[in-house]
């Protein structure tokens, strides 16, 4: 890195803590435009640039920085840094003689594990050597001949229409039916669906705006059965938070968060005796229907908010009953 680049990054890393990803954004812009027309020169002695910490530790800060900015949400910058922590205590070796084998070695050490855990694992170490060697503090990512381990395809199946209507009368209470018709309507994640607000809901559209993954927004639209249940349950409260859903005893939250969101599901799952009952399966459930009756697959991803349309294809797995009467038919 250049010391241009270097003073950049350590001002950013300084204020890691203090502003949200969208404002380092700028201050990063801001920077490079006020910097562009400047050479800077490391001074030596006691006013030199460099600090005692070391490169690797510097690096590994910069990556942070460098994640953050490009919006990953603080749930998996957690994530990525107990990963990269964990290999770190493992090969404690300087970044720059990491090897394969080195790399070999610590999944070697890793095998009580799930393959989802080794692939996630794999993923983020690839990121993060990767995003080392784009920077040059490494020659080359040690990771990129490590092959992905092939997991055996499991088929995750949506809600059949009976036990959407099992867990329709489930609900014991106008938000929680709410909060399935929505679900069922719009495809979002949870996490999309907790931190949206009646600002949010256009009902005379049947729109409502989410902000999803790397704080990017989106349209998703309400059916006729969500816009009812929703409306609803809004007519219904006496608060004035300005949450799309509201714990029914506010406390210091004011909204729902996502291990509530999951409760509650599981709760309707258990009432009406069904399995597996959680918020993905009723996004899964709204990209099965839709791509059932006929939406275009690049039209669903756009739906459900996905970067790359492999993903939106994963939940494109038609039903056995519908296999079963597509064969009666043509066959």
């Amino acid at each position: 890195m250049s010391v241009k680049e270097t003073v950049t990054q350590s001002i950013l890393n300084s204020l890691l803590e203090k502003f949200d990803f969208n404002q380092l954004r700028d201050i990063e812009n801001s920077l490079y435009l006020q910097l562009k027309d400047y050479d800077l020169i490391q001074i030596s002695d006691e006013r030199q640039l460099t600090t005692d910490i070391s490169p690797d530790i510097r690096a590994y800060q910069m990556f942070f920085v460098a994640k953050k900015i490009e919006g990953l949400s603080e749930k998996s910058l957690i994530y990525y840094r107990l990963i990269i922590n964990k290999f770190m205590q493992t090969i404690t070796k300087p970044f720059s003689v990491i090897t394969t084998d080195d790399v070999r070695y610590y999944f070697a050490t890793r095998q009580n594990v799930s393959l989802v855990t080794i692939t996630n694992e794999r993923r983020i170490l690839l990121s993060f050597f990767g995003w080392l060697a784009g920077e040059e503090y490494i020659s080359k990512n040690p990771v990129l001949r490590i092959k992905n381990i092939k997991q055996p395809k499991v088929i995750k199946k949506p809600f059949t229409q009976i036990e959407i209507e099992e867990l329709r009368d489930a609900c014991n209470n106008i938000r929680n039916r709410a909060i399935i018709e929505v679900l069922l309507s719009t495809g979002m994640r949870c996490n999309e669906l907790c931190t949206a607000s009646i600002s949010d809901v256009d009902f005379s559209s049947g729109e409502i705006t989410v902000t999803g993954k790397g704080n990017k927004q989106r349209i998703c639209y309400l059916n006729a059965s969500a816009k009812k249940r929703l409306k609803d349950y809004l007519e219904s409260r006496k608060d004035n938070y300005p949450s799309l859903f509201v714990p029914h005893k506010i406390g210091k939250h004011t909204r729902l968060l996502n291990g509530a969101i999951l409760n509650i599901v599981h709760s309707i799952g258990k009432t009406a005796n069904i399995q597996n009952v959680h918020p993905h399966r009723f996004r899964r459930t709204a990209a099965t229907i839709a791509l059932q009756r006929g939406m275009p697959v690049e039209q669903v991803r756009v739906l459900l908010g996905h970067e790359k349309i492999d993903t939106t294809v994963k939940y494109a797995i038609t039903a056995d009953e519908t296999v079963k009467q597509s064969h009666a038919r043509y066959m």
